[in-house]
């Protein structure tokens, strides 16, 4: 799973070449046998040759994040700088502004370099085998660390549900909203995902998952399905919560 988590992490930019270089040489062998631990080694001189032949191409999508992050530092310097701010807000965002500084230093991979690796990586036969061990539960809990990321794991509508079935099964409400989040845009059917909030009268996550993947439901069904409950209680809450929002799916408007 180490292996597979370093290869997730690193193509979705959450660390760079040198991190994800660092963190191979670093891995605990012991958990491997004799031929993986040659594998990881083959694996981690691969990575030195495409980093020390290839450089570093800083991208649009680092560009924005630089950008992202130098916005959060200037609001951060503005509360800190107020003379209205107390000592334990300061010292907060004080922290905070380190934090993220040190965020804005590890410059992420783009370009040559980053599709190099990413190629090498999630095409590695080892990888790939302890990725392909993972079942249902794991995998959710795998994908669901993360609120969201550019690259989840390719899946069918069929693995999805499967998925979902597993979150399901151990009342993950958290897990399947951010798995929802996860494959927004990836053209997946959340059907399951609202039916269960629904019988759960969980208004809560039902507008989280509206407010979060809208552009993936059928309002007039989803409207339909939360009148059918019948209860009152749960429909108003639903309501309030949207209004709270600013978010109109049509309720008022539908029969």
């Amino acid at each position: 799973m180490d292996l597979v988590d370093l290869m997730y992490r690193y193509i979705n930019k959450f660390i760079n070449s040198d991190e994800l270089f660092e963190s191979l040489k670093n891995i605990d062998l012991a958990k491997y046998n004799e031929e993986e631990k040659l594998s990881i080694k083959e694996l981690i001189l691969k990575l030195k040759n495409i980093k020390d032949t290839i450089h570093n191409e800083i991208d649009e999508i680092e560009k924005k994040r630089i950008s992202e992050i130098n916005h959060l530092l200037g609001l951060f310097e503005d509360g800190i700088n107020n003379e209205k701010t107390n000592e334990e807000t300061r010292e907060f965002l004080s922290k905070q502004y380190q934090n993220i500084s040190k965020n804005k230093e590890n410059i992420r991979d783009g370009g040559e370099l980053y599709e190099k690796i990413f190629t090498l990586m999630t095409q590695n036969d080892l990888v790939c085998k302890y990725a392909g061990e993972m079942d249902d539960k794991q995998l959710l809990k795998f994908i669901t660390k993360y609120i969201s990321v550019p690259f989840p794991p390719v899946i069918n509508q069929e693995a999805f549900n499967d998925l979902v079935k597993a979150g399901i099964e151990d009342d993950e409400k958290e897990a399947l909203w951010r798995l929802a989040v996860n494959y927004h845009y990836k053209s997946m059917d959340f059907s399951l995902i609202e039916d269960y909030f629904i019988s759960k009268k969980d208004a809560y996550y039902l507008v989280e998952l509206i407010s979060a993947v809208r552009e993936n439901l059928n309002f007039k069904r989803l409207i339909s399905k939360i009148k059918k409950t019948e209860d009152k209680m749960f429909i108003d809450d639903v309501k309030k919560r949207l209004k709270d929002i600013y978010l109109d799916i049509g309720f008022n408007k539908s029969n």
